[in-house]
């Protein structure tokens, strides 16, 4: 139902002709006179009136809450919105003259981006072939030029996305280290779950509470992490072997290899929702990397560094936001680029993928991510 509202001047009016109406009488209703500032008085407490019962109106319902009044809904059913997530990426540690001494990165020793405005600090992985628990970091032996060990973003969010190359300065200086790099992009940080994804996910959770149905399983999947996508396929193996009561989850956390940790968690949501006698599994997306080049023509007097990185940020935003199983579209990448840059640009030229003007991705479980977006700039 949509309400009746009624505005300042309307209220006035209607007041005013009720009295009238009411009176034998003229009444006068002139500026500044006892009768008109009475009504005036009371219509302003109306419309104040007016706005509670709206904002109780929008609150008692989640599709027309919002912020904090999203979270006080949800807390009713035990749900809270899920936090943001640190990007993760590997950093290469390199010596100049290895030959001379050996080094120890620790655990927590800091790199940043050339300007200073990105740290990220080094984890443990106790897989890694570097990894020393009773030197409580990563052991570059003499000899060896370079190691390469995790990294965690300090600040959680999509800020610690960032292409390859990147985090090139020492945040912490280390005997033994010169110079240091990320050969990878770092592309699985996620901000705070927004408004819509929480109502999305509620949707699903609502939809789960009647039976193990794809939405149950899909309800339980969001439910992880919001960094996460996923394509759930079933009757069909991993193999692509059909196989009724089966089905799998095809899932990716923004970085192409989501860890065992987040596979693991996946698993056990599923678990939870599946049917009796329902098999499962949940694998990693296949990856399928994209080498983007993105040709612009520029405005005059334009910085070309600028225009460089805030294109290569738009690309990658699309790219590695695509969902599981979805086509990365080389047209998108070319209204991506130019939303980036605005007027900073004339146009944008062909863009190629994998060295073609074409789709990628759109297959089954495999999702697409970037592997390198090149820029090359043209001035006009």
């Amino acid at each position: 139902m949509t309400p009746s509202l009624q505005n300042f001047s309307t209220m006035v009016s209607n007041a005013a002709a009720a009295a009238q109406g009411a009176c034998k009488s003229l009444l006068d209703f002139t500026t500044g006179s006892v009768s008109r500032s009475l009504m005036e008085a009371n219509a302003t407490v109306a419309l104040w009136l007016q706005y509670l019962l709206l904002q109780v109106l929008a609150t008692t319902r989640l599709a027309s809450s919002y912020g904090d009044d999203v979270d006080s809904w949800i807390a009713q059913f035990g749900m809270s919105r899920l936090g943001a997530t640190a990007a993760t990426t590997t950093e290469t540690f390199i010596c100049l003259a290895p030959q001379s001494s050996s080094a120890v990165v620790p655990v927590g020793a800091i790199v940043k981006s050339s300007d200073g405005t990105i740290s990220f600090s080094v984890v443990s992985d106790t897989s890694n072939p570097y990894w020393s628990t009773s030197a409580g970091g990563y052991i570059r032996a003499k000899g060896v030029a370079s190691i390469t060990c995790p990294v965690q973003c300090l600040a959680t969010g999509t800020t610690g996305n960032v292409t390859a190359g990147v985090l090139n300065l020492l945040g912490t200086q280390i005997s033994g280290i010169d110079t240091c790099s990320n050969l990878a992009a770092a592309t699985n940080g996620s901000n705070q779950e927004s408004d819509a994804a929480v109502k999305a996910r509620v949707t699903l959770w609502f939809a789960s509470l009647s039976s193990a149905t794809l939405k149950a399983v899909e309800g339980a999947i969001a439910g992880v992490s919001s960094n996460l996508t996923y394509q759930v396929i079933e009757n069909t193996t991993p193999n692509s072997v059909y196989r009724p009561g089966f089905f799998f989850a095809a899932i990716d956390d923004g970085s192409g290899d989501a860890p065992d940790a987040t596979v693991a968690s996946v698993e056990a949501a599923i678990e939870a929702q599946r049917a009796c006698g329902v098999e499962t599994a949940t694998i990693r997306a296949a990856l399928v990397p994209a080498v983007i080049v993105v040709p612009v023509t520029l405005a005059d007097g334009v910085v070309l560094a600028s225009v460089q990185t805030s294109v290569e940020s738009g690309v990658l935003a699309y790219v590695n936001a695509l969902a599981v199983g979805a086509t990365c579209s080389y047209t998108r990448i070319s209204s991506a680029a130019l939303t980036a840059a605005g007027t900073l640009v004339k146009s944008v030229g062909i863009v190629t993928v994998n060295g073609a003007a074409a789709d990628i991705g759109g297959d089954t479980g495999s999702v697409v991510r970037a592997a390198s977006v090149t820029v090359t700039l043209i001035s006009s």
